[in-house]
């Protein structure tokens, strides 16, 4: 049987795409799982007048600074989804969803990258940031934040980082579907 370094190398990125396709359905499972819901306009602490464009700002940022948390092993490439989706949470509430992948200098074990993940939040009112072993895999970092606030990440099969977000709870304006991609 005879087989070109071209085929070879579609299997191998077959694989490797399979492979964190899992990695990452596994994450945004732990996500759904473990975001909490969303307060109600009239509690403390929401707030009903972020938009969807701010909500989605905050949590890109916040995704970015978990990459400067992995500084000191070298980040080699960000990968930072520009669109993500609406997560309904009852109520005419919603979270924009996203992730990020990072590609780091050199290779961390499954335990120091979800307490890296974890790490980047120290410090930070309203946050809380705690490595667990969930079912997905592994020790995963899960962070929780103000009004839903929320981030699950760890490494894939590849040595990829993986997070997945969701920004704080929102309310839609009149021109915003839950059905489109922001």
């Amino acid at each position: 049987m005879e087989s070109t370094s071209g085929e070879a190398e579609s299997v191998r990125r077959s694989r490797t795409t399979k492979s964190r396709a899992s990695a990452i359905c596994a994450i945004a499972s732990a996500l759904a799982v473990t975001v909490g819901g969303c307060a109600r306009a009239d509690e403390a602490g929401t707030k009903p007048e972020l938009t969807l464009t701010e909500a989605k700002a905050e949590t890109q940022a916040l995704e970015l600074s978990i990459a400067d948390a992995f500084e000191t092993v070298g980040v080699v490439a960000v990968k930072q989804k520009q669109e993500g989706v609406l997560l309904g949470r009852g109520d005419e509430r919603y979270q924009w969803t996203g992730d990020m992948v990072l590609t780091l200098g050199r290779e961390l074990s499954v335990e120091e990258t979800a307490s890296t993940i974890a790490g980047a939040f120290d410090g930070r009112e309203g946050f809380s940031a705690e490595v667990e072993d969930l079912q997905s895999g592994g020790p995963t970092a899960v962070v929780s934040g103000p009004d839903g606030l929320s981030f699950v990440g760890g490494v894939d099969a590849d040595s990829l980082v993986s997070v997945v977000s969701a920004s704080r709870c929102i309310l839609l304006s009149g021109d915003e579907s839950p059905f489109g991609r922001y």
